[in-house]
């Protein structure tokens, strides 16, 4: 259905109210595709034709003005920083077999269970559970990051990463910190997207929320100082009564404190404590945690859960871009199927539209096969997600640029 489809589809609509939320809630207008009624009454999916770089429209700006948009991160956008989860599955394993085996029994079993379900084994194994599995969870997740730097580095770095309000850094830490990070992890995502989130962050086109699925705060950490130091060069708001008031709340729980003015930050897996610093335990969420698959299972059975009710929120009410995601977690897909199936029913009796309504975005890498690129539109057509396809992750800021109209 194309978009003059659409205008006289909304004429059947008496109110300017009723077209204006119709089409406020419809999701992009062009290449609508994939709805096609059977005699039983349901509809066959057929996925959206994905946006490919550079031809990517501002689809998100209109949705500024009616649904607002979020961002969802996951692992790929701090790697290498932090390990990916496969390579935290064969640490663990080398903890139990040593180093010289590990390798390849990772190999093996990776072909035949998911890096959950082998966390899962991992605490088996080595005999440890809670707190204690935390803090091994910890070491490796910060083991690379720590031996790459210098001691002098790590501790200015582990300070940034464990403040409450890194913004109250002084200026010179503040451009420490980011220099660290660019001369040691050039062209890392976490950089890229905190560069934009900052210069939007007190403007219109700001997203409304932030989840992260990672236990870790880099990319917390990264938006908070772009945006101190854009607020001490006199680009960004001005301060209150002479002190630099925080633009994200770190949000790790439900009794987490929060404030309307200022974008939440959900950490929905949780947040590991970061190594070697002392500080209140407020800023650790272990609590938590979503590494292993008990910790899966436990969310997959459970009729509410605050992870669930935050994801669920954010997309029933906003549009959704993906970054740094796989989307082959079973708890995410579910949480979408049954977002985006609520979502199709009430346009249909509200409005009797039966026409797709595709209302989030996954960046991703554009694959070398037609075939493989179809497959994976076709893996999130029903979940109300398109693609937007990127030759490499150095095209994620034009591509973000261009989905925001900036």
């Amino acid at each position: 259905m194309r978009l003059p489809c659409v205008l006289a589809y909304l004429s059947a609509f008496g109110t300017l109210e009723s077209q204006w939320f119709l089409l406020g809630n419809l999701g992009d207008a062009d290449a609508w595709q994939y709805s096609v009624p059977t005699s039983g009454g349901d509809s066959t999916v057929m996925a959206k034709a994905g946006l490919v770089f550079p031809d990517i429209d501002p689809i998100l700006r209109d949705r500024v003005r009616t649904r607002g948009w979020a961002l969802c991160v996951g692992a790929g956008t701090s790697v290498p920083t932090f390990p990916s989860w496969n390579t935290l599955v064969e640490r663990l394993v080398a903890r139990d077999v040593g180093d010289a085996h590990a390798h390849d029994l990772t190999k093996r079993l990776l072909e035949r269970f998911n890096a959950d379900a082998l966390i899962q084994s991992a605490s088996d194994r080595l005999r440890y559970s809670g707190n204690k599995f935390a803090e091994i969870l910890t070491d490796e997740l910060y083991r690379d990051i720590r031996s790459k730097l210098t001691d002098q580095e790590w501790k200015l770095v582990s300070n940034a990463l464990s403040a409450p309000n890194p913004g109250d850094m002084t200026r010179r830490a503040r451009r420490e910190f980011v220099g660290i990070i660019r001369s040691h992890y050039d062209g890392l995502s976490s950089t890229t997207l905190a560069e934009i989130v900052s210069e939007i962050a007190d403007t219109k086109v700001s997203p409304a929320a932030i989840i992260s699925f990672n236990a870790e705060p880099l990319l917390f950490t990264l938006i908070s100082l772009k945006i101190s130091h854009r607020v001490a060069d006199g680009s960004s708001k001005a301060t209150i009564k002479g002190e630099q008031q925080p633009h994200l709340d770190m949000v790790t729980h439900g009794t987490s404190n929060r404030r309307q003015d200022r974008i939440p930050y959900f950490f929905c897996h949780g947040l590991l404590p970061v190594p070697d610093v002392h500080r209140r335990r407020a800023l650790g969420a272990v609590d938590k945690l979503v590494f292993s698959e008990g910790n899966y299972l436990q969310l997959a059975n459970s009729s509410f859960s605050w992870q669930s009710s935050v994801f669920i929120d954010v997309c029933a009410f906003h549009s959704v871009v993906f970054v740094g995601v796989s989307l082959s977690d079973p708890n995410m897909r579910r949480w979408l199927s049954w977002v985006h199936a609520n979502r199709v029913q009430e346009l249909q009796g509200r409005f009797g539209y039966d026409g797709p309504s595709t209302d989030h975005y996954w960046i991703s890498r554009l694959p070398e096969s037609h075939d493989e690129r179809e497959w994976i539109e076709a893996s999130v057509a029903h979940l109300g997600v398109r693609l937007v396809w990127i030759p490499g992750w150095s095209k994620l800021e034009q591509a973000l640029r261009s989905m925001l109209g900036i």
